[in-house]
């Protein structure tokens, strides 16, 4: 283990063609946070943004005054690389992911601090209290859903596990801090093709890489866990807070999660042939539940739905099996892709 460090955290941001609202609050946030006794730097990635990040007015006021700030440019499309690209830069001994729409507490570095040097078997820690905070409205009837698809949590005590199954308590992407030597080594697994998990690219709503930081501390003997002293608001645009984005949501996160296990621990491979659905069975399910659900008033009917088809579809595309011709058609039709 790496044990030399130029910075204590290395806060990351990575952002793409981003809404001024959001990402002039998260670096206004991130200016504010208490640095006492701390090193940082904090690396700004720009996704290939159609109007570069950097030549934005709001940007350069903000980021003057944010200690240690650079600038990163990737060119490549998609979270994953632009996150690597900035694991690759950082001289922290831990990353802090902090996404553009984010808002962490002005304590948020500090209390960090004393989770790792209490437990530092915690490879990957979270914030426990994540408020979602939607600032164009939301439709009450998908609120309670929307917030948690947006990760709200009100964790009460501090948590944390080395289960090698996805646990409570194991933290998302939002405001996650992992040592850095560990995500070092994610890269060369990326690189080697052992991680293939691309994570959102332009419109696509799959994930992944980040549930697969969290699950490569697990694997190399490391817990992960939440805090309630670590809060963070997760700001929501109207374009994000609706019914048709949550289905692509639920549908992209679903289909991805078994694959990023699988990656990660091979050894559930005989688990999940046993938990695959058998064509026709995949399909009538499918026909059945789509029928009962299209004109169905109650919008948590067809968010039910989405979910079965990801949940079904992720153990067909982990183990690589095509999927049924059906499930392929109702999936265009739902417009989920």
């Amino acid at each position: 283990m790496k044990t030399s460090y130029d910075k204590d955290y290395s806060i990351v941001i990575c952002t793409y063609n981003p809404d001024e609202r959001l990402l002039a609050r998260c670096l206004k946030a991130v200016s504010g946070l208490d640095r006492e006794g701390l090193r940082t730097e904090v690396i700004l990635v720009d996704n290939n943004s159609r109007t570069p990040v950097r030549s934005l007015a709001y940007v350069q006021e903000h980021t003057k005054d944010i200690p240690g700030c650079q600038i990163l440019e990737v060119k490549e499309q998609g979270v994953k690389y632009a996150r690597m690209a900035a694991i690759e830069k950082a001289l922290g001994k831990f990353i802090v992911y902090i996404d553009y729409d984010n808002e962490p507490a002005p304590g948020y570095l500090q209390e960090l601090k004393k989770l790792n040097e209490r437990f530092p078997q915690v490879g990957a820690w979270g914030p426990g209290h994540v408020y979602v905070d939607f600032i164009d409205g939301v439709d009450r009837k998908i609120e309670g859903y929307a917030r948690m698809a947006f990760q709200e949590r009100h964790d009460a005590d501090t948590e944390f596990s080395t289960e090698r199954d996805w646990q409570h308590c194991y933290p998302f992407g939002t405001g996650l801090c992992t040592y850095t030597f560990l995500l070092k080594e994610y890269i060369q697994l990326a690189l080697q093709g052992r991680f293939t998990q691309p994570g959102r690219t332009g419109a696509a709503l799959t994930s992944g890489e980040d549930t697969q930081m969290v699950l490569l501390c697990i694997s190399k003997g490391y817990a992960a866990g939440v805090s309630p002293a670590l809060q963070m608001h997760h700001i929501i645009p109207r374009n994000r807070a609706n019914r048709k984005y949550l289905q692509r949501l639920a549908w992209g996160t679903g289909l991805c999660y078994e694959s990023c296990m699988l990656e990660v621990f091979p050894e559930r491979k005989p688990q999940l042939l046993r938990r695959l659905m058998a064509e026709a069975k995949f399909s009538r399910q499918a026909l059945k539940r789509t029928i009962n659900t299209t004109w169905h008033r109650n919008p948590m009917k067809k968010f039910e739905l989405v979910r079965f088809l990801s949940i079904n579809a992720g153990i067909y595309t982990a183990l690589n099996k095509p999927l049924p011709a059906t499930v392929v058609n109702i999936v265009k039709f739902l417009n989920l892709q």
